[in-house]
């Protein structure tokens, strides 16, 4: 199988690509140093404790509080103690009081970081641990001769009170190569020692290493048959800081030069368009759809065009083997996690649904972020849950509309005219005037105005009010906004870039029905 990295750095955002068999299988993003959160020692301020949950809450200087559970807790005085022997957290937390922690998972919409007291420095072989005294193998080290081995040079290089997980790179290495990779580890400890006690809270010690270095470190082994960077620096520092890389791997890195971009060429923006998509079509003409709830993904497998097959089971059967397949790649190319429900076409046989479950399960293999594939369900559903360690493609690349605040519909323009002849009827109550003019997108006033103006005839007879109409642009189709008219003061000719910056109204604002709100800026 062949496989290669490509990376590019842009002012905005970096991104990596991995491919294998010229196949986009997963995609890497970091937005720009000032905003990169995860993987970095901040000095914080407990903000609250919560016994009930055995957790707190701590400010590191950004909107939402880091949340730190028990378990994320490491009492420097009691490092080798079981969890389940650990103090309560109101006993080992107090609020005010300054902690060392390690940010573990970004922030969303609705929740701060994730983070850890338990701090780890990951390297290319070894993952030191300051704070933690035992020594771990990776599970991918399957012969047992080798990781007692590694047990013992790990218990001969680890200084005292700290700990060593070996990663799967170092099987078979010697013991100099270990050491060498510890030595630096340990480098950057002490960097954050020495100024952990100088600094105030709600400052960053330590971040991770930027985007080309760690794809480098965590990606780039024997089995890569070239990695090819788009910028010269970061090119660069590659060669300059990445010690490790051998001989081999230092004759496959390539410096990108052609004009054409690099994702452009190697056809990768495409595939990010379509991993953007709520809609997937498949080769066959069957198609996925892809949504999100507040508390998991759905996706849903549709045979759309598809016809092949010899009778319905067949049928069913290739359009599930296609979309399992589809399916991993999506999920890892979109970097889903958490609780993810797939909706497969039923299938009566008992082996396609087998066949359907091994084939969605070998998608997965390499996936760093842990899946757990679970059985079909007796509704015929798959269940999975897949490690979160950074946002997702859609939250990375999306932000929430400003027209329907992330609901996905707004009002229909009929609606948004009943709201507002609900509104002048109460204007003309409120006002002693002669004329209440109305501030709307053009579609909504399309539809008060009615076929030959009738309708907005008859609402001015209601009220017995002139209404005049003003078409604005600037607003979206839910945005409107009623001024009397008191005395002679007509405000016919007020530009429409004025109008923006003023009060208006939207439905759903105050009381359940609408609100006052400044939309400046």
């Amino acid at each position: 199988m062949s496989r290669k990295i490509l990376v590019n750095i842009g002012p905005y955002e970096s991104r990596a690509a991995i491919i294998e068999d010229g196949r986009l299988c997963e995609l890497l993003y970091e937005v720009p140093d000032d905003e990169k959160i995860v993987g970095c020692i901040i000095k914080g301020r407990v903000a609250n404790v919560v016994p009930g949950t055995q957790s707190a809450f701590v400010d590191i200087g950004i909107h939402k509080d880091a949340f730190l559970t028990l378990n994320g807790v490491e009492e420097m005085n009691n490092s080798d103690a079981q969890d389940i022997f650990r103090s309560p957290i109101q006993d080992v937390l107090k609020v005010g009081q300054d902690v060392i922690l390690q940010i573990l998972k970004e922030p969303t919409a609705q929740k701060g970081p994730r983070s850890t007291m338990a701090i780890s420095f990951p390297g290319r072989y070894l993952v030191f641990m300051p704070t933690q005294a035992s020594i771990g193998v990776s599970r991918r080290i399957s012969q047992e001769k080798e990781r007692d081995r590694l047990r013992a040079i790990g218990a001969r290089i680890a200084p005292k009170g700290t700990g060593i997980v070996f990663r799967t790179a170092s099987e078979g290495l010697e013991e100099s190569a270990l050491k060498a990779d510890l030595a630096l580890l340990i480098k950057m400890w002490n960097k954050v020692e020495k100024k952990m006690h100088k600094v105030p809270p709600k400052t960053i010690l330590h971040r991770d290493m930027p985007l080309p270095l760690k794809v480098a470190r965590d990606y780039f082994d024997d089995e890569i048959d070239e990695m090819i960077v788009d910028n010269e620096e970061a090119y660069k520092s590659i060669i300059e800081d990445c010690e490790f890389l051998t001989p081999l791997q230092r004759a496959s890195l390539e410096l990108y030069k052609e004009k054409t971009p690099l994702f452009e060429k190697y056809g990768i923006e495409s595939e990010i368009d379509k991993a953007m998509s709520r809609k997937v079509w498949l080769n066959s003409g069957s198609y996925l759809f892809f949504d999100k709830t507040e508390a998991m993904y759905c996706i849903d497998v549709n045979s759309g065009r598809f016809s092949g097959g010899s009778d319905l089971e067949e049928t069913v059967f290739k359009v599930n083997m296609e979309a399992a397949k589809e399916i991993a790649k999506q999920v890892r190319l979109r970097n889903l996690s958490g609780m993810i429900i797939i909706d497969f076409i039923d299938m009566e046989t008992p082996a396609h649904r087998s066949q359907v479950l091994k084939c969605l399960k070998d998608g997965f293999k390499g996936d760093k972020n842990k899946p757990n594939i679970l059985d079909f369900s007796e509704l015929g559903l798959v269940q999975m849950t897949r490690r979160r360690t950074s946002a997702s493609l859609d939250e990375i690349r999306k932000e929430v509309c400003p027209c329907c605040q992330g609901a996905g519909k707004v009002f229909s323009n009929q609606t948004m005219a009943n709201v507002i002849k609900t509104n002048i009827l109460e204007e003309a109550k409120r006002y002693q005037t002669n004329k209440l003019v109305v501030y709307a997108h053009r579609c909504v006033l399309d539809v008060i105005r009615g076929h030959k103006d009738e309708k907005l005839k008859e609402l001015s007879e209601k009220c017995n009010r002139e209404i005049i109409l003003r078409e604005t642009d600037s607003f979206e189709t839910e945005y409107f906004k009623i001024e009397p008219i008191l005395g002679e003061t007509d405000p016919i000719g007020k530009e429409k870039e004025q109008i923006k910056n003023e009060i208006l109204f939207k439905p759903g604002w105050n009381d359940n029905r609408y609100r006052e709100e400044n939309l400046e800026g």
